[in-house]
C-alpha cells in the first residue's frame, strides 16, 4: 500500500496582505511551470488567478495603513480623560468649604448635567456632545464659573482635543474612499478559492492519474506553505511545524472531529433588533457555537479574540475582556477603544495541544457603535 502526499492545510486568513501576495506570486509560479495541462484545469483558471494575484501585489505596493486609525484611538482617550477629569473636579468642589468655589461647581454641573457620560457615546455623536458641552461653558455665566474654579487650561485642552478628533474622523472617511478602489478582501476571498480549486485538482489527479510533474507540484506546495507559516511564526513569534499530511488507508478511520465554528453572535446588552450586528463598545457580547473554547498553546502563545479593520489591522481583546469561556458559548467585553466602523471578526485558539494555530471566522462583517 503506497503513501499519498496531501497538500497541507493553509490557513490564508491569518496572513497579512504583503505575506499573502507572496504566497499568491509564488503559488502562480509554481502553477505556470507545472502548466494548466498537467494540473487538469483550464487554461482561464491560471490566467484568472494570475490576473487577481498580480492585483493583490499592486494593492500591497501602496500604503494601507489606516494612521488614522491609531491616532483617532489615542485622541479619543485624550478626549475622554479630560471630560472625566472636568467633570471630577466639577464634583469635587461642590463640596468646597469656600461658599463661591461650591457655588460655581453646582451651577456648572446643572448645567452639565446632559453631557455627563458623553465620553462613551459613540465617536461622532461624541464629538457633537463635546461641542455642544464647550458652548454652554463658553456662555458669560457658565465660563465665569469655570474661571472661579481655575478650569480654563482644561477646558482650552478639550477644545483642542475635541478639534483634533473631529480632522481625523473626517480625514479616515476621506482616506476609505480613497483606498476602497479595489476590496483586498474580497479580492484575498476570490484568491483563496481559486486556489483551493487549483490545488484539489492537482491533489486529487496526483493519486487518481499520478505523475511526476503532479508529485512535484505537490511536494513543492508543501515547501512553500513551510516557507509563509514559518515567516509568520517569526514574525508573531508562534512555533512550531507539522510534517507532510499523509493518508495510510487505514481500516478504522477515527471518528470525523468537530469541526468549531461561530453559529451566533449578539450584543447582551443595548441590543438593536432592527440591527442585530450592531455591537455597543464597552458592552458585553456573546458568541455561540462549537469549539470554540479559548486555549493558550504549550509555549505560552495567547488564544484571542481579534477584530480586524478595513486596512486588516488585527486588533486583539484583553485577556480581562473575557467573561465566559466555554466550547459552546464565549460572553466578553466588546473593546471600547475601537473606532465606530465595520470589522471582521474571528477567534485565534490552540486547542490541539500544538503551536498551530485554529482560526475560527464569523461569516458576517459586524459594526461597532
Amino acid at each position: 500500500m503506497s503513501t499519498i502526499t496531501k497538500i497541507k492545510d493553509f490557513y490564508a486568513e491569518k496572513l497579512n496582505n504583503y505575506e499573502y501576495a507572496y504566497f499568491t506570486t509564488e503559488f502562480l509560479a509554481l502553477v505556470k511551470a507545472t502548466t494548466a495541462e498537467k494540473l487538469h484545469v483550464a487554461q482561464n483558471v491560471v490566467d484568472h488567478y494570475e490576473t487577481d494575484a498580480n492585483q493583490l501585489v499592486d494593492c500591497t505596493q501602496k500604503s494601507r495603513i489606516s494612521d488614522e486609525t491609531a491616532k483617532i484611538a489615542d485622541i479619543d482617550k485624550q478626549t475622554d480623560d479630560l471630560i472625566i477629569y472636568i467633570f471630577d473636579s466639577i464634583r469635587s468642589n461642590k463640596k468646597s468649604p469656600l461658599a463661591a468655589r461650591k457655588t460655581a461647581a453646582t451651577e456648572l454641573y446643572n448645567a452639565l448635567k446632559p453631557y455627563v457620560g458623553c465620553y462613551r457615546l459613540a465617536q461622532r455623536q461624541e464629538v457633537q456632545a463635546v461641542r455642544g458641552m464647550l458652548t454652554d461653558l463658553a456662555k458669560e455665566k457658565l465660563a465665569a464659573h469655570v474661571a472661579t474654579l481655575g478650569m480654563e487650561d482644561m477646558v482650552e485642552a478639550l477644545t483642542e482635543s475635541v478639534n483634533e478628533y473631529a480632522a481625523l474622523l473626517t480625514q479616515r472617511e476621506e482616506g476609505k474612499a480613497d483606498n476602497n478602489v479595489v476590496n483586498t478582501k474580497q479580492l484575498r476571498a476570490s484568491l483563496v478559492e481559486q486556489y483551493d480549486y487549483i490545488s484539489t485538482m492537482a491533489f486529487v489527479y496526483s493519486v487518481a492519474e499520478p505523475s511526476e510533474e503532479l508529485t512535484n507540484f505537490v511536494q513543492k506546495t508543501n515547501i512553500l506553505i513551510d516557507s509563509v507559516n514559518q515567516a509568520y511564526n517569526l514574525r508573531t513569534g508562534n512555533k512550531g511545524k507539522k510534517e507532510d499530511p499523509t493518508v495510510t488507508d487505514p481500516s478504522n478511520p477515527d471518528e470525523e472531529p468537530v469541526k468549531p465554528e461561530i453559529t451566533k453572535f449578539y450584543p447582551k446588552e443595548n441590543a438593536n433588533p432592527d440591527k442585530p450586528l450592531e455591537f455597543p463598545r464597552n458592552k458585553t457580547a456573546v458568541l455561540e457555537g462549537k469549539g470554540l473554547k479559548l486555549v493558550d498553546s504549550p509555549e505560552g502563545k495567547k488564544a484571542q479574540l481579534v477584530l480586524i479593520n478595513y486596512v486588516d489591522q488585527r486588533m486583539p481583546h484583553e485577556d480581562s475582556a473575557i467573561l465566559l469561556n466555554t466550547d459552546e458559548k464565549i460572553e466578553f467585553t466588546m473593546m471600547y477603544d475601537a473606532a465606530e466602523g465595520q470589522y471582521n471578526f474571528q477567534i485565534e485558539t490552540y486547542p490541539n495541544g500544538t503551536e498551530e494555530v485554529v482560526i475560527i471566522k464569523y461569516p458576517e462583517t459586524i459594526t461597532l457603535i
